[in-house]
Parts: C-alpha cells; structure tokens; sequence
C-alpha cells in the first residue's frame, strides 16, 4: 500500500469524520423497494441541483453512464463521443456489452469538440446496411483531455448540433461540480438540454462510494429496471446516500482549492528542464506533463517518484496526471514542492 501523497486521482479521498458522523446517523430502508429516506433526499439534490425531474443512485457513475446509454441507444446504434473519453477507453468497453452500441470516436486531443466536429462524425447514410447515429455523450471536465471545463460556446454548439440531427443526449458529469466552479455558474447551466447526466461522488466530492443518473420522469422507470439488471440495486443504501447528502452541502465551493494547488504545482512544474507542461485556462484539479528527460526512463522516472512519497498516474508512453483533490491540503501542496525540487534537482 502506497504511504506517501497520492496524487493519481481524487478517487484517493476519503470520507471525513464529519462525512462519517452524517453516514453513522443516517435514516435507513430498502432503497430496491424505494423505501430508503435519505437515498431519496440525494436523488432528490442531485436532481434538483441539474435541473432534472429525478435521481437515481448507483453504487458507480460507470454503471450510471452504462444505463444511461442503454437507457438511450437500441443494439446497433451509434453513440458519438470524444474519442479519449472515460466511456469508450475506463468503462471496459461497457457501451458495447450492455448498451451493444457502436462506439465513434470524435477526433480531439482536449476531449472538447464542437457542433461541426459532432457534424462531420455524424454518419448521414440512411438504410438497412448502415447504423443510426443516435446518441451523442459529453464529459465535463474532460479527464484525459487535461482535466478541463467545457467552454459554454462548444457545449451550446454540440447539443444545438444534436438537437438539429434528433439525437439523444448524455452528459458524464463525473467531475461536472468542478466545471461550474471553474466558471462560476450554476451545475444546472451545464446540465440543461441533456436527456441524462451522470455525478460521481467519489471523487472530488470526497464520498467513498456513489453516483447519481439524474433524468426526466419519462425515463424513470425504464433506468430502475436497468439499475436492478445490472445488478445496481441496494439495500439500505442511505449509509452511502449520507455521504452525498453531506458533500453536496459541504464539499462542493472548497473545489476552488483543489483547482488553486494544481495551479500551483504547474507553475512549479514550468520551471523543471525535463518536464512539458500541458496548460489550458480551463484547467481544473488536474496538471498533466510528459517526462522528456533523457537521462531516466520514464519507468525510472516514476519509481524515483513513488520512492520520495509522491505518486502520478501513467496516462500514456510518457505522459503524467496530477490530481489534487480534498486529501490534499495546503501544507501538503507546500510538501509537495519540496520533494519535487528535491528529486527534480537530481534529474
């Protein structure tokens, strides 16, 4: 078990004692009954919060986003979607198993497109030996697209795009809380137009397990049967549940912070001979560089790391991600710097 500051996620939090208290005293049922209160009042916030009629929770925002595209798409359809996004490269190819969708790949290297990209990708043959396009999924922020926020013009652009060919939409909001903080607007903002959008709270929400599928009412019934097919169904779930509950009231401004130390540590990262930064001005929580140095493979490179008790993620031949999150607080950001001008003295 890794010992030292985590940095390869913010799926690496975890629950405060204040999130633990809220989770210990929880109102419980059987949420597979519908019975469980504070599964309800979650569903309930989350849906409230995107501008949707309803919530469903799930013990994943992977299995969130599989029903959502099953939800949506009929076997042999086409769903659209940045080509480096969390669905078609982190899911296991799920959108092919349970949705039996066809997965095409948008071409960009930010995982941001736009309403001509989503054009030219769109497959304009009609007939019996062709697929229909039919639906066309977001991720907002783009994880291995640099951990960015949409830009309003490009996500108006897509769902204007979407809405002109009849095509459903779904939104993978995984870190969407972080890309209204970025803005400064409101989740909902980000959110309107979507037929569906999936939150993960185990991430910069800091819970330990947990999604939210938020959707219209036309759509419920049909994803709660999937949830249960999919083997999603809980229990008394609201001892999970209360963790959302707390985060959503707690957790979300403070992502400010997370996004101000990964500020931080690119700019250190600037100055550092053998690394290339990759920056954006909409750039989150995450700092994504490649090691270029000569002198060290890139497996040295990340083993003298981990040695000195920090740990990046591997997100390509040489290529690196950062990601700060609510584990990591400000004396860690300065620790941080230290170890790395330390080793990076030395590379």
């Amino acid at each position: 078990m890794f010992k030292g500051i985590d940095l390869s996620s913010d799926t690496a939090t975890k629950p405060s004692l204040p999130m633990k208290h809220a989770m210990l005293e929880a109102e419980l049922g059987d949420e597979q009954k519908g019975e469980d209160p504070t599964t309800h009042q979650l569903e309930a916030m989350i849906a409230e919060l995107l501008g949707f009629d309803q919530g469903l929770f799930f013990p994943s925002a992977t299995m969130a986003n599989e029903v959502a595209i099953k939800l949506l798409c009929e076997p042999g359809d086409q769903l659209l979607a940045a080509e480096n996004c969390h669905l078609f490269i982190c899911e296991g190819g799920g959108p092919a198993v349970h949705a039996g969708v066809m997965a095409r790949g948008i071409p960009t290297t930010t995982g941001i497109f736009t309403g001509d990209d989503l054009r030219a990708a769109y497959l304009w043959n009609k007939g019996l030996h062709y697929p229909v396009s039919k639906c066309v999924s977001i991720e907002n922020t783009s994880n291995f697209g640099g951990g960015l926020a949409w830009d309003l013009a490009s996500l108006d652009s897509v769902l204007t795009t979407a809405k002109d060919f009849g095509l459903k939409t779904h939104l993978d909001g995984a870190r969407l809380f972080n890309a209204a903080i970025k803005l400064g607007i409101q989740p909902k903002r980000l959110s309107a137009g979507f037929d569906t959008a999936s939150i993960c709270l185990s991430k910069g929400l800091g819970c330990p397990i947990g999604a939210v599928l938020a959707l219209s009412h036309a759509h419920y019934a049909r994803a709660r049967y999937l949830k249960h097919l999919f083997g999603g169904a809980m229990r008394q779930s609201g001892i999970l549940a209360a963790a959302g509950v707390y985060a959503l009231n707690n957790h979300v401004q403070r992502l400010a912070d997370d996004h101000h130390h990964a500020e931080l540590f690119a700019h250190f990262l600037k100055s550092v001979p053998s690394i290339e930064l990759e920056t954006h001005p909409l750039s989150t929580n995450m700092v994504f560089f490649k090691w270029v140095g000569s002198h060290l493979s890139t497996h040295e490179f990340s083993e003298k790391c981990i040695a000195a008790g920090l740990r990046f993620s591997q997100v390509g031949k040489n290529r690196f991600r950062a990601v700060f999150h609510l584990g990591i607080n400000r004396q860690d950001v300065d620790s941080i710097l230290s170890i790395c001008a330390e080793l990076f003295k030395n590379m």
